[in-house]
């Protein structure tokens, strides 16, 4: 017996495993914020802190070997 396989059936794994890599990522991320201690936050600093979760979920970031030879 010989399955087919579609584009379709292609697209369809791509978007559920794009969804579980997002549930990820978010269970990893609230990991992260619970188990740093409590802190004072200024609202100008917790928007940079959102600005960077979502750069870092868009792929836009760099590596700490990179950081680490910036000028």
């Amino acid at each position: 017996m010989s399955t087919q396989v579609t584009l379709e059936m292609i697209y369809a794994e791509v978007r559920r495993v794009n969804e579980r890599l997002r549930l990820i990522e978010d269970v990893i991320e609230e990991v992260v914020v619970k188990g740093l201690p409590e802190v004072s936050v200024s609202k100008g600093k917790i928007k940079e802190i959102e600005g960077s979760i979502q750069e870092m979920k868009k792929g836009s970031c760099i590596t700490l070997e990179e950081l680490k030879s910036a000028p």
